[in-house]
């Protein structure tokens, strides 16, 4: 191939040599180049998708390739399903190194792996130089569910509520990434299956990964899907030091950056504490963040603070990260 894509890998030898490429690059995570998408069969009852365009390609702990699988691997995890396939479309900016993307390939191929998914169909566009800030990626998964549906008709007053790991990690190190910060964390970027254990073995009710507007925008969107109260103990959240450095330089609130890695849990308080334990013992740092309450005319989200205070933290009216996902 050329060093660099071209409009020219729209159609023709040129399109299929890019196909020939990347099927090279992923190798046997691809299940076949010979048909015009792929067929499934009744081991399948859930379907995700997510589009990943972020600035920059490549930040601390990750890039848009893991990114773009892990993201939509977690959305299928939060189902509470196990991810079986995906869809894989690139919209490529024209001139991008051919290096560059097979390096982004490679990491798709290895965070295929990590999940055991397979790339079942997908499609490859190249639009003229500036339409793009070098690529954009969507992924389509789909899986089969373990047990139950985690839907959030399943959220029941007084459940505790479990986050599996520190806020912050990703939106802090991309930020810091496209200031030029020297920091010493990186992006919790990485697929949730150990999760499905949890799946396994506790009666968890719902499951969501704390992606565009962090912590508290998706509590407060479970709280609004609910009719909820849910009450939050700022003493409880674990936010890392570098996060809380890069928040306050930028001005930012580190309950509001994106999680690419972590998750929030409910479950009956008499599981908390085996919940807590088994996820720390499959590699997570899980705390008790708070507790749903009883339905309420005016859903939201309350914070109870360091000084013993009650403040509502509402849903963002604007988006805080940009380009972060």
């Amino acid at each position: 191939m050329n060093e660099i894509i071209t409009i020219h890998h729209n159609s023709g030898r040129k399109q299929y040599e890019l196909i020939e490429f990347i099927s090279e690059v992923l190798g046997d995570r691809l299940v076949s180049t010979e048909n015009d998408g792929g067929l499934l069969t009744d081991a399948v009852d859930t379907i995700t998708t997510d589009s990943f365009t972020i600035k920059p390609l490549f930040f601390p702990g990750g890039d848009i390739g893991s990114l773009s699988v892990s993201g939509s691997v977690n959305d299928t995890v939060m189902l509470g399903a196990k991810p079986l396939y995906l869809s894989l479309s690139l919209i490529i900016e024209e001139g991008m190194k051919i290096t560059t993307l097979k390096k982004i390939l490679n990491s798709i191929r290895k965070e295929l792996e990590v999940t055991s998914t397979y790339v079942l169909c997908g499609d490859t566009k190249v639009v003229e130089k500036g339409e793009v800030d070098g690529l954009i990626i969507n992924t389509t998964s789909l899986g089969k569910t373990l047990k139950t549906a985690l839907t959030v008709d399943r959220i029941k007053s007084e459940d505790s509520i479990i986050v599996t790991g520190p806020i912050g990690l990703h939106g802090a190190a991309v930020m810091a990434c496209r200031n030029n910060f020297e920091i010493d964390f990186e992006s919790d970027c990485m697929s949730l299956m150990p999760l499905l254990k949890a799946i396994e073995k506790c009666d968890l009710h719902i499951m969501r990964d704390l992606t565009r507007g962090g912590f508290v925008q998706i509590l407060n969107e479970l709280a609004i899907s609910s009719g909820k109260e849910i009450v939050i103990d700022e003493n409880a959240i674990q936010i890392p030091s570098g996060v809380e450095s890069v928040s306050e330089i930028l001005g930012i609130n580190p309950l509001y950056l994106a999680c690419e890695g972590t998750a929030v849990i409910t479950c009956d308080s008499e599981v908390e504490s085996e919940l807590l334990a088994f996820l720390k013992n499959i590699g997570f740092s899980p705390f008790k963040a708070g507790i749903v309450g009883k339905n309420t005319q005016r859903p939201l989200v309350s914070l109870r603070t360091k000084a013993g205070a009650e403040r509502v933290v509402p849903m963002l009216i604007e988006e805080l990260t940009p380009r972060i996902c």
